[in-house]
């Protein structure tokens, strides 16, 4: 069902501000050898993008919200997305469906070669080790693993949060958006 034309303008007024002011909070960085900084957003080597992903909880609701951001080596934003966890996870599982969910779109999206990155240590842990867990982590982490074998994903990195202000923003504005929402740069310039 396509919605109206005046609710994807009033969205994208809402995202792209948002986006603007985390993105001028990051300070994007050449990525070179020499810098060593985690707290500013660092693009990927060339011919590469880079997804960012997070997850935010909303304790007043208690609902989490998942969020990313695919950006090319200039930091273009190429994909921006999110979607309401209308249930009990934990943080932990919030990251890996983050992460899961991302893998699923870029996927569908044709995208390849892509360098994920989320603030969350344990969820790259639990990707990265082959752990014999039954839970929910370990369930999707499972499932993250198998997919890691198409060659959408590059690779898997912890980040500091202070590195990840446009998807945890993205994550965050699901809280206000009762349906998942996923925009993609047109082809011919601006975005939206």
């Amino acid at each position: 069902m396509k919605k109206p034309l005046a609710e994807n303008v009033s969205w994208s007024s809402v995202i792209l501000p948002n986006f603007q002011k985390a993105r001028a909070k990051e300070k994007i960085v050449e990525a070179t050898p020499r810098n060593k900084s985690e707290k500013v957003w660092k693009p990927p080597v060339s011919c590469t993008l880079k997804l960012n992903v997070d997850a935010a909880m909303n304790e007043d609701r208690h609902q989490f919200g998942i969020g990313g951001a695919v950006r090319d080596n200039q930091g273009r934003l190429l994909l921006a997305f999110g979607k309401q966890i209308n249930q009990p996870i934990s943080v932990v599982h919030g990251e890996l469906l983050a992460i899961r969910e991302s893998i699923i779109l870029l996927y569908d999206r044709g995208f390849s070669d892509v360098q994920v990155a989320t603030d969350s240590q344990l969820a790259v842990l639990a990707v990265t080790t082959n752990q014999d867990d039954l839970g929910y982590n370990g369930i999707c982490a499972a499932d993250i693993r198998e997919r890691l074998k198409t060659p959408v994903i590059s690779e898997i990195i912890h980040v500091r949060s202070s590195a990840n202000k446009v998807a945890h923003n993205l994550a965050r504005f699901s809280f206000s958006s009762p349906s998942p929402f996923v925009k993609e740069q047109k082809k011919r310039g601006g975005f939206f």
